[in-house]
C-alpha cells in the first residue's frame, strides 16, 4: 500500500460509501490518499499516529466544537486528548490536534497494569476497550472509550531531582518529534525507515541487541563519560558495535520499526536518557 495513505476512524463522518473504498485495518480504516487529498476535502489536513490517533491541522474558519462534530466526538475528548489547548484561546492555522477514534480518553499502560485494571479504573466494558485497541502492553497509549480522566491517571513527567543537560546532547536524528516523555524518560521521533540515527553525545557503545527484546526491537545503547547513557530503539538495523566509541553525531544505526511499534510504518526513534533529563521532551 502507498506509503502517502492515510490512517482513518472508520466511525468519522464521511459522504462516500466507505465499504468501497477502504480496507480494514483493526478497527480503523485505510483511506487512498486519492479520497483523503482531493481538492477541497475536509479530511486532506489529517497526519496518521502511532496507538490509532490522528493528528489534525487546523485550517482557517476551524474551532474546536467544529473539529469535535466532523470527527464525531465530543469537544471534552478533543480537550482531555490535547491538555495544551487552552479554551480560551483561538486556535492557529496549521496547529496540530490529536483526535481519538471515539469519545473517551487516551492512556498510557503501565507497569503491572492489566485490561482487567484499566477496565476497573475508568469504570468501563473491557471488550469495549478491546474493540479499540489491538493489544494492552506496557508503555502503549491506549483508547478508553466512553471513560472520563480519573485524578489517578499516571503522567510521565521530568524528576527535579535529574540533572539537565540540555547543551550536552544533540538531536540524533532528523524527523518529527513527538515530544510527549513516556515511560522509561524517552520520547519519540518519527520519520521514514532508513533514516540516519547518530549518538546524542560522544561515549562507548555498551550494548546492541537485535530482536524483540521486550517491546524495544534492535537498539544501542551509549554510556558517556559523565555516567548518563542512552538507549536508541526500533532500528532497523545498527551500525556500530561493542566496544566503539563514539564522537558526537557519528552514525549508529537506521530508523525501523522493530519490536514494539504501531501505525502504517511504525517507523520512529524511541530515544531514552537514563541519569539525566531527557532535553527533548517538550511535555
Amino acid at each position: 500500500m502507498a506509503n502517502n495513505q492515510a490512517l482513518l476512524s472508520a466511525k468519522a463522518p464521511i459522504d462516500f460509501d466507505l465499504a468501497n473504498n477502504v480496507e480494514d485495518f483493526g478497527g480503523f480504516a485505510i483511506l487512498d490518499s486519492s479520497y483523503v487529498l482531493s481538492p477541497g476535502s475536509s479530511l486532506s489536513n489529517i497526519l496518521p499516529t502511532r496507538d490509532g490517533l490522528m493528528i489534525y491541522k487546523v485550517q482557517s474558519g476551524d474551532n474546536l466544537s467544529s473539529i469535535a462534530a466532523n470527527f464525531g466526538v465530543s469537544l471534552n475528548t478533543v480537550f482531555w486528548a490535547n491538555p495544551s489547548l487552552n479554551k480560551r484561546k483561538s486556535l492557529r492555522v496549521g496547529q496540530e490536534v490529536v483526535i481519538l477514534p471515539i469519545s473517551g480518553v487516551r492512556h498510557q499502560v503501565q507497569e503491572g497494569e492489566t485490561l482487567t485494571t484499566i477496565a476497573s479504573h475508568y469504570n468501563v466494558n473491557p471488550e469495549h476497550i478491546l474493540k479499540y485497541n489491538k493489544q494492552v502492553i506496557v508503555g502503549n497509549n491506549i483508547i478508553i472509550p466512553g471513560a472520563k480522566p480519573t485524578k489517578k491517571t499516571t503522567r510521565y513527567s521530568q524528576s527535579k531531582k535529574l540533572p539537565r543537560l540540555a547543551d550536552y546532547f544533540v538531536v540524533p536524528t532528523t524527523g518529527w518529534n513527538w515530544g510527549q516523555l513516556h515511560y522509561n524518560n524517552a520520547v519519540d521521533i518519527a520519520n521514514a525507515c532508513n533514516t540516519s540515527i547518530y549518538a546524542a553525545a560522544e561515549g562507548l557503545v555498551v550494548k546492541v541487541r537485535t530482536g524483540w527484546n521486550g517491546g524495544y526491537g534492535n537498539y544501542v545503547i551509549i554510556e558517556h563519560p559523565n555516567g548518563v547513557s542512552t538507549r536508541y530503539a526500533h532500528l532497523q538495523k545498527a551500525t556500530t558495535s561493542v566496544g566503539q566509541y563514539l564522537i558526537q553525531g557519528d552514525q549508529i544505526g537506521h530508523m525501523g520499526s522493530s519490536g514494539n511499534t504501531h501505525g502504517p510504518t511504525g517507523c520512529h526513534l524511541h530515544f531514552e536518557v537514563t541519569g539525566a533529563a531527557n532535553p527533548f521532551a517538550k511535555r
